[in-house]
């Protein structure tokens, strides 16, 4: 939200898991009120990437979570919002792309649970 409001001029995206963005998921109606157009883009795998590897070989039950309609969700606090599971869903980017883009828009990217990040693997190894 920072950037979208010191730089008006440019097209701010967010790009987040959706362990984050459940947890952070109010502050969608600011980003409209704000009336910021911006493209918030949910990497979701149904789990809190880091934990899964924090947790490994133990039970998994408390840090993967239910499938979640994040774009229902956006939606219902004003956001457009497109799911995205195979490349001809990139279609609603592109028209929101296009225009008039008055209000942000939630890309709900499923993506597979494969074990998570690298990054956050490395980083789950680390004291």
């Amino acid at each position: 939200m920072g950037a979208a409001l010191a730089r008006p001029d440019r097209l701010p995206v967010a790009a987040l898991g959706d362990g984050g963005a459940l947890m952070g998921i109010a502050e969608l109606e600011t980003v409209v009120r704000l009336g910021l157009a911006m493209v918030i883009v949910v990497y979701d795998d149904e789990a809190h990437g880091g934990e899964m590897h924090r947790f490994a070989g133990h039970r998994l039950d408390t840090v993967t979570f239910p499938p979640a309609d994040l774009a229902a969700i956006a939606r219902g606090h004003g956001c457009a919002a497109v799911t995205v599971t195979a490349l001809p869903d990139l279609d609603g980017v592109a028209a929101w792309l296009d225009g008039p883009r008055d209000r942000p828009l939630l890309v709900h990217a499923k993506i597979t649970r494969d074990g998570g990040s690298w990054w956050l693997e490395e980083a789950a190894k680390t004291p």
